[in-house]
């Protein structure tokens, strides 16, 4: 997925090595509102009730062989030795079965949604995630009835494209080891909220990883 900077440098001179780095270049008084001591009492009294329905609530807990499927909002950020970062953004799409009750196996599909651009001396140099396909692993470790956690391992292939004005889009696909984290929230009829870190590829000469956030949907 690395592109030489030599393909965008018509215009500089420098000799740059990676993709993103260049060295060149009277008002009326009133009586205001103040909460009395009865107003803290009533929302001290509510944290109680919150943090009882938080560690307690009842949840429908995955079983061996639930499916589920959802969709995720991530920013990536893609970046090479002593760069600064591209963050494209992504919409992924999820769809998974448990295997047993703490481990389940996950197929993604995504593009891009936004491209993220760095001006050069003379140029912008924008890039774009095309396409990511992943199939991975997650292993799930309840933390009580409402939420969990769970860590990822697995194969992701990516392809994106580098533009510029006046030149010719150079599009490259990379596939390789992906492993990350995330937790899950249950919010009722089988729903849950997901945040998540995701290291997509992690190669000797550019790193592409991304957070999302996103729903799961359960079936």
């Amino acid at each position: 997925m690395i592109i030489s900077t030599h393909y965008f440098s018509a215009s500089c001179n420098c000799d740059m090595s990676v993709l993103i780095d260049c060295s060149i270049c009277t008002p009326r008084r009133r009586t205001l509102w103040r909460p009395t001591d009865s107003f803290w009492m009533k929302k001290l009294a509510a944290i109680p009730a919150l943090v009882i329905c938080l560690l307690f609530g009842t949840t429908l807990h995955a079983e061996t062989g639930e499916a589920y499927a959802g969709f995720q909002y991530a920013s990536g950020s893609y970046s090479e030795a002593a760069s600064q970062a591209l963050n494209p953004t992504l919409l992924m799409g999820r769809l998974g079965k448990y295997i047993n009750d703490w481990f389940s196996l996950e197929g993604r599909v995504g593009a891009g949604i936004e491209d993220d651009s760095l001006n050069f001396p003379g140029t912008d140099i924008s890039l774009n995630i095309d396409s990511v396909i992943g199939v991975y692993g997650l292993g799930h470790i309840d933390l009580n009835q409402v939420a969990s956690v769970y860590g990822l391992l697995g194969v992701t292939r990516a392809e994106a494209t580098v533009s510029s004005p006046g030149l010719i889009p150079n599009s490259e696909d990379e596939a390789g080891l992906s492993f990350g984290v995330g937790a899950d929230l249950d919010i009722g009829n089988r729903i849950s909220m997901n945040i998540e870190y995701l290291q997509y590829l992690n190669k000797s000469n550019f790193d592409f990883s991304a957070i999302g956030v996103g729903f799961i949907f359960g079936f």
